[in-house]
């Protein structure tokens, strides 16, 4: 195109209108062929041609082209500078463009940037843009605001620049090959899916640049001649670096002359020049964490630490930092990873689902938490949640947390207060099969929950820990504690039934309190010092539960096989289900004032036929016991149905059960049970 002044220009066709509106040209136009049609040529076939530079007329462009080079604004052919932007070092080093640098470490133009160097950056600037319009090679100029990179620390705008560089290849020693086996083999992914994660990571990574250009850090320990500008690094020279950085620091590396400590006679290898400066770059945060294996594990190893570790720890973002560093570091250096086993976890976020951050101000103060609803509801909570996704924690979750909590500390109280007058060493039911249906049921739902716990701890799945204790205790509590209480309360203290009970309670005390013992820390130490007096006192107890090691069901009082468990939870189930049609006749029954409390109704039960064999060999007692109910009567039916009647006999002043009273000479208020245990009192 031409314009108004009769300069030609070459532009993108589909640009004119824009650039004339932004130069503000009154008018121009495009310049034709004989043919009358506008001349249009491709970029490439521009590809090749030579021009003057106007800052350094001494230098001759080259015209390229690249895909990154777009419509959206400008004339569509750009200033390429690969010292300063990724796209343009790309292009340059596809078509062998020079890459120039024309700013120092300072940020001042060197004498690449001809009249104008000795300028710091933004200094130079409006000078150089003065400097265009006097020649009069710019056409317009025009402020705008885009983003750039800036420094999270100092939030000052960053400029790119195209420097020498430290590398880890990738390829050249098999590095990535090597870490991708050490990935998929050697290492187990807390959650699995992770091994996905760091494996495409790795395989997709280019070479690691381990060098960065700042003020502060870790230097990278290699020297420079001061004639050549070559590399020097060899043994020795390592060596001497070691014993400087663990007599006098890091810091000595930047205030101590080189000639002080390295050995006599060090010299460039290249040129033979013996004055050496030390390299500015430093280290990459990442390489620095990432050798973490060996300052730490390998240097301790006499301390009880060893290589590799047992489990990395860390944010699900540490994939691509210090899992993947340490792992690259490690593969590199001694041929195996650092680690057997990683788990990760997600990150905490307010009620708004936004990453809690300092610069938010949107984070709890776990001190706060601990001192508002105590350690250990902070440490369920803990346990509570999916770690390897982001968890919102705020006073809403503590508070249903804390709910949880106060069931899980009400289940050891109750299971200490029906415990003191127990020893076990005295007064625990030996045989298995002297315990009711209902205490065998309870003990293989322990039993079983050890062994969900176990498994549960064993793939550090806190969550199923928390989800299996936390159902468990409301299972103990709705039916075993609740059935069980007219035994506990009503039967005379040394009597077998009542003994049955505490046997059982004192099982679930211990594997309770054990199993929690990790996430409730303080509350099961508080249990362990409150146990029953009998069991305080035995010979070789630790003083905290810390100690007292994991509990095992080899050593339930009494003993039973993995097969009598099973048999137990089988054949009590059809009562288990039986009660649940019997607690929703029960509930009907009270609204329609039928009856106040379960223990004034007589219970009509029918059951499927299949059921009945269980039910019957639970036996009527054992099942109104459980329903908690004067009386029981099954018979056949379709399913299982409950119904409801007035029961015979009358409440008993003692237990409140209905009976018949009056059994008994001398105690015509209370059923023939509880006159025997008054008689067995008075005695």
């Amino acid at each position: 195109m031409v314009d108004a002044a009769g300069k030609k220009m070459v532009m993108a066709e589909d640009l004119v209108g824009s650039v004339a509106e932004v130069a503000g040209w009154d008018g121009y136009s495009v310049v034709s062929g004989a043919d009358g049609e506008p001349v249009r040529i491709k970029g490439k076939q521009l590809y090749g041609l030579t021009y003057t530079a106007p800052v350094r007329q001494d230098l001759k462009g080259i015209v390229i082209y690249g895909d990154h080079v777009t419509l959206d604004t400008g004339t569509g052919a750009v200033h390429t500078a690969p010292g300063h932007g990724q796209d343009d070092y790309l292009v340059a080093l596809e078509f062998d463009v020079p890459l120039l640098m024309p700013v120092d470490d300072n940020g001042v133009l060197t004498d690449e940037a001809g009249q104008f160097s000795g300028l710091d950056v933004d200094e130079a600037n409006p000078k150089i843009i003065e400097w265009l319009d006097q020649q009069g090679v710019l056409v317009a100029r025009r402020d705008i605001e885009h983003s750039y990179p800036h420094c999270w620390r100092c939030h000052k705008p960053v400029i790119f620049r195209a420097t020498d560089q430290w590398f880890v290849s990738m390829d050249e020693n098999s590095l990535r090959e090597e870490a991708l086996v050490a990935i998929d083999r050697e290492v187990s992914w807390i959650p699995g899916w992770a091994r996905n994660r760091i494996s495409s990571m790795v395989a997709d990574r280019p070479d690691w640049c381990i060098s960065r250009q700042r003020s502060w850090g870790v230097p990278i320990p290699v020297f420079k001649c001061a004639k050549c500008a070559s590399t020097v690094a060899d043994e020795g020279t390592f060596d001497a670096v070691i014993e400087l950085f663990k007599t006098h620091g890091s810091d000595a590396w930047f205030t101590t002359d080189p000639k002080d400590y390295l050995p006599a006679g060090t010299k460039c290898p290249t040129c033979g020049c013996t004055d050496l400066a030390p390299e500015k770059d430093i280290l990459d945060v990442w390489w620095e964490s990432g050798v973490s294996h060996t300052s730490v594990l390998k240097h301790r190893a006499g301390e009880g630490l060893r290589f590799p570790a047992d489990i990395y720890l860390e944010g699900s973002d540490q994939h691509r930092g210090w899992f993947q560093s340490s792992l690259l570091t490690s593969v590199g250096a001694y041929g195996v990873a650092p680690y057997r086993s990683v788990m990760h976890c997600g990150f905490t976020v307010d009620k708004d689902g936004r990453k809690m951050s300092k610069s938010l101000g949107n984070g709890i103060d776990p001190v706060e938490m601990c001192d508002k609803f105590g350690a250990d509801v902070l440490r369920l909570w803990v346990s509570s949640v999916d770690y390897s996704q982001d968890v919102g924690i705020y006073e809403d979750v503590l508070k249903q947390v804390s709910d949880a909590y106060r069931r899980i500390r009400n289940t050891f109280r109750f299971l200490l207060g029906n415990l003191d007058d127990f020893d076990e060493a005295r007064d625990a039911v030996a045989s298995w099969d002297d315990l009711e249906p209902v205490d065998r049921y309870m003990l293989a739902k322990t039993a079983a929950l050890l062994a969900d716990v176990e498994a549960a701890y064993d793939a550090l799945r806190f969550n199923g820990v928390y989800r299996a204790v936390y159902d468990f205790a409301n299972d103990l509590s709705s039916v075993y504690m609740d059935v069980t209480k007219d035994r506990l309360y009503s039967e005379a203290p040394a009597s077998r039934r009542r003994r049955a009970v505490q046997t059982v309670l004192m099982n679930v005390l211990e594997v309770l309190v054990r199993v929690m013992a990790p996430i409730l820390s303080f509350t099961c130490d508080e249990v362990w010092e409150c146990y029953p007096p009998a069991s305080r006192g035995v010979a070789g107890r630790p003083d905290s539960v810390q100690l007292a090691g994991w509990p095992r069901a080899a050593d339930f009082v009494p003993s039973f096989s993995a097969d009598d468990a099973e048999q137990a939870l089988r054949a009590f189930a059809p009562a288990i289900e039986a009660r649940e049609a019997v607690t929703k006749a029960l509930e009907e029954a009270r609204a329609a004032k039928a009856i106040n409390k379960s223990q004034e109704a007589s219970i009509a039960l029918t059951a499927p036929a299949d059921a009945l064999p269980a039910l019957e060999a639970v036996g009527c007692e054992a099942l109104a016991d459980l329903f908690i109910v004067a009386d029981v009567a099954v018979s056949e039916g379709d399913g299982y149905a409950a119904t409801v009647s007035p029961a015979a006999g009358a409440k008993c002043e003692r237990c409140w059960n209905y009976r018949e009273l009056g059994v008994a000479d001398g105690h015509p208020d209370v059923c023939a049970r509880c006159a025997e245990v008054l008689d067995g009192a008075a005695r």
